[in-house]
């Protein structure tokens, strides 16, 4: 379905132009589909992501060794208000309650993988951008703070995925390691999961999932399913309070379910700069390969 993680040869037009309809689904689904893909205001914002990101493209030196210089600017650029002016998060939010009406039955009902996918890159769009845009309380990019996690793939490993111009990207690579969450996993020691950076990444995704929840069910998501558990995860080891304020419909919704569901200066330390690389490749993926 998706066409390349490469965004350096794939302008958001281009790609949103060629990406094809999935079949079997109902007139009204398809039509709001085809009608997304010559969205004007989509293709904006996702052309700003897109430049912003440029710098992470495939096999690029900023992304094989992640510098502090290449991510400040990365981030400034992510971060900036001209994106935000160009990818509002009202914008998204829109675009998915519009994909909902029109497509339901496919995403809830008599769920259709291919217009699933496509629903799980859009609606990911603001709530990761959100977190890569998030701070600890020293002013540090949480982003940047990112580890592989021990039992994970390497470094080098990572740049592979992240690299692979010629095949679609390997999605259940990156729900695995969570790299929506920046590597975050459930069972982290205290020390390493209880931080303001823990916090405010989720936040990012609870507090988006409050204002437009995520309709198939968190655990039909490619990429978002392991949230659930990471929330559980979160609360029996950094107590009840940890994630108080951080989109209090959305944890109600993790908790009991309705949104989870069963589906199994000079160069950065190495696992810092695959994790800040992955987060870049991620957002030059989704930018990418929207529809």
């Amino acid at each position: 379905m998706f066409k390349s993680f490469a965004i350096v040869s794939l302008v958001t037009t281009a790609a949103l132009a060629q990406s094809s309809i999935p079949s079997g689904i109902s007139s009204g689904c398809s039509t709001f589909l085809t009608s997304l893909n010559t969205d004007n205001t989509l293709t904006t914002c996702l052309s700003s992501l897109t430049s912003a990101t440029a710098d992470y493209q495939p096999g690029s030196d900023a992304s094989k060794t992640p510098s502090t210089a290449k991510i400040g600017s990365a981030l400034s650029n992510l971060c900036s208000a001209t994106v935000t002016a160009s990818c509002p998060e009202s914008l998204i939010r829109g675009k998915i309650s519009d994909f909902y009406s029109a497509c339901t039955a496919e995403l809830t009902s008599n769920p259709n993988a291919d217009v699933i996918n496509i629903y799980d890159v859009l609606y990911t769009i603001s709530p990761l951008r959100a977190a890569s845009c998030s701070k600890d309380d020293s002013g540090n990019y949480c982003l940047t703070q990112a580890k592989l996690p021990t039992s994970g793939p390497t470094a080098a490993q990572i740049q592979q995925v992240l690299s692979s111009s010629n095949v679609s990207p390997n999605t259940d690579t990156f729900s695995k390691y969570n790299i929506p969450f920046f590597f975050l996993q459930p069972n982290l020691p205290s020390a390493e999961l209880c931080n303001v950076c823990t916090r405010n990444v989720l936040s990012a995704y609870m507090n988006f999932e409050a204002k437009v929840p995520y309709a198939p069910g968190l655990g039909k998501s490619v990429l978002l399913a392991h949230q659930p558990e990471l929330y559980t995860g979160i609360q029996n080891t950094c107590g009840s309070t940890f994630l108080s304020g951080a989109g209090v419909q959305a944890a109600g919704g993790l908790a009991g379910g309705t949104l989870g569901g069963s589906k199994k200066s000079g160069a950065v330390q190495n696992g810092v700069g695959a994790g800040f690389a992955a987060g870049m490749g991620l957002f030059a993926f989704i930018a990418s390969s929207a529809l």
